[in-house]
């Protein structure tokens, strides 16, 4: 059985109250190198807790706003934060800025790294009305192939199945950028879910791969994934029993599906590729009094999603299966994350051969977490 070997990072701050900060669910980050950048989220329920761009050194834990200028995003959660290295620029756009469900306005926010300025950019009305993009939160955001794909999410009201894009092949978004629309992904609408771009060994085309979400309940047991190149959506139902391994996860939200860049060998099972680690997550929605203002109950497993070539068939092309990994902390006394959802993660391939990266969020207490763990793939 493969192992995810987890590391808590030990978290020092010159700034008062900075680690404190970091306390927040709903929240965004992005690694670049050995630095995470965090953005947005709440500590009160539905109450944006700052507008900083906070820093998290990876190797020794330093914690820092970024240097910016006067002009900055608004106070947000539910937002999605993303990385386009050729840019060396994050991408910001969406989430709410309040107790309703009143989204922020439509303007993608770029901060650049080298410039340590924040620039906005307002997106060009559409021809029609597909070409439109809602405002939203909770949605799913990523860039491949110099393309920012934006999938699902809560609008005022209802659920959102849509995908737009926009290219961001351009170096300066001094033109109005405009979304592309593309075809929505398979019902139903959802919020809380993951679009995540992995490169499929032997391909040089990336995939968009989507699994589970919150659509009044959580969804599972379908693997979608969207090809930029064919610009068309394919699902594969799961083998196996849902929660046993061999099989696939139990039905979540508001989870985490990271991107494993490069693929990470595995002799087992079946000889393939780890291509993604699925984490955590809601297993059952907060009590209907409650609503967004209480917590749910969480998971705390971890999955690899694998493409296998003896999982290849007509219905999986790509041998699409999950495989659960094992859990352990480093060192006779080294802990886990505990259960949660509503977190921020993603794939540090600079620190140590490659790790994964978890930060914050809400766990089955109701309490905002404000950790952040490194957890390494052992086959």
């Amino acid at each position: 059985m493969m192992r995810l070997i987890w590391s808590q990072l030990p978290l020092k701050s010159t700034v008062d109250a900075a680690v404190h900060a970091l306390k927040r669910s709903s929240n965004s980050l992005v690694v670049v190198g050995d630095k995470a950048y965090v953005y947005g989220g709440e500590q009160t329920p539905r109450v944006p807790v700052d507008n900083k761009l906070w820093v998290i050194g990876l190797e020794d834990g330093s914690v820092s706003p970024a240097p910016t200028s006067t002009l900055r995003p608004s106070a947000r959660v539910g937002a999605c934060l993303t990385y386009k290295p050729e840019t060396a620029s994050l991408y910001l756009w969406g989430g709410r800025e309040s107790k309703d469900m009143t989204p922020c306005n439509s303007d993608l926010w770029t901060y650049g790294l080298v410039s340590g300025e924040w620039q906005k950019s307002a997106i060009a009305a559409g021809v029609s009305d597909e070409d439109n993009v809602e405002g939203r939160s909770y949605h799913a955001m990523c860039i491949a192939a110099h393309n920012l794909y934006l999938h699902a999410g809560c609008p005022a009201q209802g659920r959102l199945a849509t995908l737009h894009s926009v290219s961001l092949s351009s170096s300066s978004l001094s033109a109005p950028p405009t979304w592309s629309p593309l075809f929505a992904g398979p019902g139903p609408g959802r919020g809380g879910t993951v679009l995540c771009p992995i490169t499929v060994p032997g391909s040089p085309e990336p995939l968009l791969v989507r699994y589970g979400g919150f659509a009044g309940h959580e969804l599972g047991g379908t693997l979608d994934y969207f090809s930029p190149a064919r610009r068309t959506w394919g699902s594969i139902a799961l083998p196996g029993s849902e929660g046993s391994d061999p099989g696939h996860p139990l039905a979540r939200s508001v989870h985490a599906l990271v991107p494993v860049s490069p693929p990470v060998d595995a002799p087992a099972p079946g000889h393939g590729h780890v291509v993604a680690i699925m984490l955590f997550g809601e297993r059952g929605p907060a009590p209907v009094h409650l609503g967004h203002m209480g917590a749910g109950q969480f998971h705390r497993d971890a999955w690899a999603l694998m493409c296998t070539p003896s999982a290849v068939s007509a219905a999986n092309e790509h041998g699409f299966l999950f495989a659960e990994l094992k859990q352990e902390g480093e060192g006779e006394d080294g802990g886990v994350p505990e259960a949660r959802g509503w977190f921020a993660a993603d794939w540090a391939q600079g620190i140590h051969g490659g790790r994964v990266v978890v930060q914050g969020g809400l766990n089955d207490e109701n309490n905002r977490l404000g950790d952040v763990w490194l957890g390494k793939i052992e086959v």
